[in-house]
C-alpha cells in the first residue's frame, strides 16, 4: 500500500487541537451565505438544477450561481483546468468587480523555498466561500512540461492537485504552478472566523458532489436539517496504537486521539479502537455522529454492514493517500462509500498528498464544537494549498450552530427526536464536571421522562458505569437487553460486550464467561471478527478455567485449526505486488528535513506569514 509521508517535529499530545478557539461563528459574524458563490458546469446535466436546489436551501440570490462549460470527467489537464475553470471564473470575478488586485510581494510563500514573490493580490475581495455542485471536475494531473526549480525538493514539485485547493487562490494572480502554498489561515494556535482579511489570500472552497445526484440533494437537506438542534449520535475513532514516539506517523494518531477526547469533553459518548488493523466489520458501531480514523485503501471495517448506521448530519474522515481519488463511486476508496452510506460531509486527498500536509483532525474539531462552519474547520485544519485535499459537504454546514444549552431549549420546544441524545450529553457534561450528586439526579430524571427507551437506558448505563456504578449499570444494561429483539443484534451484541466488561473487571469470573459463552453463542462471526473470542479465552486462562462452555470450546478449537493451516500455508504464500511504489525511507527523511514549522499569525492587520525555508533551526525534536 503507497504510504503517506511526514514531515515537521512531533507536537506533544496535550497540544494538539488545543488550540484557543473563538465563540461560535454565527453569534458575531457576518452571514457567510451573502459571500458564497456557487458554481455549476453547463456541460452536466444535473449540475445546474443541484446548484438552484442548494441555493435555494441556503438562501442564496441567483446571480450568485455561475456556469461554465468545463469537462464532466473527474481528473482533467493543466491546461484545462486554466483555460475552462480558472480563467473563465476570474473573468467573471473581475468583470463583477469582486476581485481588484494590486502589486504586492508575499514573503515565501512555497514551502521548501526560501525567495519572495511578487503577485498581484486581492483587497476587497467580496467572495468569502465558493461552492463546486456535481459535474465540476474534482483533480488535475501531473503536467510533465512544467518544471520547479531544482532548489525546491523533489518530493515538493508535484503540479497535480485538487481542483478546489487551486480554486482556493483565485485571490491571488502570480503564484507558481508547481509546489505548495502555505494557507494564510491555518490554524496555529487560534481557531476564528474567516474574514475579510483572509478573504484577500484565499476563497474557501468545498464541493457538494458523490457517487449520484441524489446523494448530493440528501447531503444538503441533512445539512439543513441538523442545524435546527444540533448532531447527535455517537463519536468513533480508529487508531493505529503507533507506541513509538519518534515514529513520525504516530502523528496522525495523535491527531485522532486529540480529537476523540475533544468530542469527550463535550458529553459525547466516543469510543477509540485502539488495535493497529482497521476496525472490524463486526465492531458494533450504531448510531455514528463522527468517525476518524486510518489507514485503508478502500472502504471497509463497521460500515460496510447495512446494520450500521450514520446519524442525520453524519461528518467522517479516513486518512489515506487517495481517498478521495474519485468521489463519485458507490465502493472505491472512502469518499464516495461514505457519502453513499450517508455521511453529509467528509474531505480526502486526490492524489498523494504527505500526511502532514493532510487536515489535522484535532484542529478540524476544534473549529466544529467551536461553532464555526464545515468549510471554516476544514481550512483551518490544512497547512497548504494547490495541493492535494478535497473538501465535499455542505460548505456553510454547521454542526454545532448554538450554544450546546441554547440547541437543548430549541430541542425540547420543538419535542425533537434528538431530545434524549442531548440530555444525555448534559448528563455527561455534568459528569464530567465531577458532580456526581448532580449527575445522578440528572440520570434518575431521564429514566422517567423517557421510560423503556433504549438510547437513554445504555447512554444512564454507560454514565453509571464511567463513573464506577457497576451495579446501577447492569442493571439498566439488563433492562435494555429485555427491550432488544433480533432485529436489534448490533445493540445486543454491544450492550453483552459491555456486561462482559464490567464483569470481568468487577472480579465477577462466572458472569463473565457466562456472558462471553452468550456472546459466542449468539454471535459467532462477530466474536471471531472483533477479536472478542481471544479475549474470552485469554480471560479463562488467566482465571485458570481450564473447562470452557461449549460455544467457547467450540472457538478455541477452530482458532488452532486455523493457526495450524495458516502456518502450513506460509511457506508457500508469495507477498503481495504492490498497485503502487512505496513511499521510501528517504522520501520521509527529504521531507522532514526540507519543511520546517510554520509561524504563527501574529494579528490580521499585516499579511501572515508562510512556513519558515528549508534549513531554518528549531528548538523542537526533529525526527529521523
Amino acid at each position: 500500500m503507497f504510504q503517506l509521508l511526514f514531515f515537521s517535529t512531533l507536537i506533544a499530545l496535550s497540544q494538539l487541537g488545543m488550540a484557543e478557539t473563538s465563540p461560535p461563528a454565527n453569534s458575531q459574524g457576518p452571514d457567510l451565505a451573502a459571500h458564497t458563490v456557487v458554481v455549476y458546469n453547463k456541460a452536466d446535466p444535473d449540475s445546474q438544477s443541484l446548484a438552484e436546489t442548494y441555493a435555494k436551501a441556503r438562501s442564496i440570490p441567483p446571480d450568485r450561481l455561475l456556469g461554465i462549460e468545463c469537462p464532466i470527467t473527474e481528473e482533467i489537464t493543466r491546461v484545462e483546468f486554466e483555460t475552462k475553470i480558472r480563467q473563465p471564473l476570474d473573468e467573471i470575478f473581475v468583470s463583477r468587480g469582486w476581485l481588484k488586485r494590486s502589486e504586492t510581494i508575499l514573503p515565501n510563500p512555497i514551502l521548501g523555498l526560501a525567495e519572495n514573490l511578487p503577485v498581484q493580490q486581492s483587497q476587497e475581495n467580496p467572495i468569502w466561500i465558493m461552492v463546486l455542485m456535481r459535474g465540476v471536475p474534482l483533480k488535475i494531473a501531473e503536467d510533465p512540461t512544467v518544471l520547479a526549480p531544482e532548489s525546491l525538493m523533489a518530493q515538493l514539485r508535484a503540479n497535480a492537485a485538487a481542483v478546489d485547493s487551486e480554486l482556493a487562490l483565485l485571490p491571488l494572480r502570480g503564484l507558481p504552478t508547481y509546489g505548495l502554498v502555505s494557507n494564510p489561515y491555518f490554524a496555529d494556535k487560534r481557531i476564528r472566523p474567516f474574514g475579510q482579511f483572509f478573504a484577500n489570500y484565499l476563497i474557501l472552497v468545498c464541493r457538494l458532489d458523490g457517487p449520484t445526484p441524489n446523494i448530493v440533494r440528501r447531503m444538503i437537506q441533512d445539512a439543513v436539517d441538523t442545524e435546527k438542534t444540533e448532531l447527535t449520535g455517537r463519536a468513533f475513532f480508529d487508531i493505529r496504537t503507533i507506541e513509538k514516539k519518534d515514529d513520525p506517523y504516530r502523528m496522525g494518531d495523535d491527531w485522532i486521539e486529540q480529537a476523540a477526547l475533544l468530542f469527550q469533553a463535550r458529553g459525547f459518548d466516543i469510543e477509540i479502537d485502539r488495535k493497529p488493523e482497521v476496525a472490524s466489520k463486526w465492531t458494533p458501531w450504531d448510531q455514528v455522529a463522527f468517525y476518524a480514523g486510518w489507514y485503508t485503501w478502500n472502504f471497509e471495517g463497521p460500515f460496510e454492514l447495512p446494520t450500521t448506521r450514520f446519524r442525520k448530519g453524519a461528518i467522517a474522515y479516513h486518512i489515506h493517500s487517495f481517498s478521495a481519488d474519485t468521489v463519485r463511486s458507490e465502493t472505491k476508496n472512502w469518499v464516495g462509500p461514505l457519502l453513499s452510506h450517508g455521511v453529509t460531509a467528509t474531505m480526502g486527498a486526490v492524489y498523494e498528498p504527505y500526511l502532514r500536509f493532510t487536515p489535522d483532525i484535532s484542529l478540524f474539531v476544534s473549529g466544529l464544537l467551536s461553532g464555526l462552519t464545515f468549510a471554516e474547520s476544514a481550512y483551518q485544519s490544512q497547512i497548504a494549498l494547490s495541493w492535494m485535499v478535497t473538501f465535499v459537504g455542505d460548505p456553510l454546514y454547521r454542526p454545532f450552530p448554538r450554544n450546546f444549552y441554547e440547541n437543548l431549549d430549541a430541542a425540547q420546544t420543538s419535542k425533537s427526536s434528538n431530545l434524549p441524545w442531548l440530555r444525555l450529553r448534559k448528563a455527561r457534561l455534568l459528569a464530567n464536571a465531577g458532580s456526581i450528586s448532580e449527575t445522578r439526579a440528572a440520570v434518575n430524571q431521564l429514566l422517567e421522562e423517557f421510560p423503556k427507551n433504549k438510547i437513554i437506558l445504555e447512554g444512564s448505563a454507560d454514565i453509571y458505569r464511567d463513573l464506577n456504578e457497576k451495579k446501577d449499570a447492569t442493571q439498566l444494561y439488563d433492562e435494555d437487553l429485555d427491550l432488544l429483539d433480533e432485529k436489534d443484534s448490533k445493540d445486543r451484541f454491544r450492550i453483552l460486550m459491555k456486561l462482559a466488561e464490567i464483569f470481568r473487571r468487577g472480579d465477577k469470573t462466572k458472569s463473565a464467561l457466562d456472558t462471553y459463552e452468550k456472546i459466542a453463542q449468539e454471535f459467532p462471526e462477530a466474536t471471531k471478527g472483533t477479536g472478542l473470542g481471544d479475549r474470552a479465552l485469554s480471560f479463562a486462562s488467566g482465571e485458570g478455567i481450564s473447562e470452557l462452555p461449549p460455544a467457547l470450546l467450540a472457538y478455541k478449537n477452530a482458532v488452532e485449526a486455523e493457526q495450524l493451516a495458516a502456518a502450513v500455508a506460509k511457506a508457500a504464500a508469495q507477498p503481495p505486488a504492490n498497485l503502487k511504489p512505496e513511499a521510501t525511507a528517504a522520501d520521509q527523511a527529504a521531507v522532514l528535513k526540507a519543511a520546517g514549522p510554520r509561524p504563527s499569525l501574529k494579528d490580521s492587520s499585516a499579511p501572515p506569514l508562510p512556513p519558515q525555508p528549508a534549513g531554518t533551526k528549531t528548538n523542537s525534536p526533529s525526527v529521523p
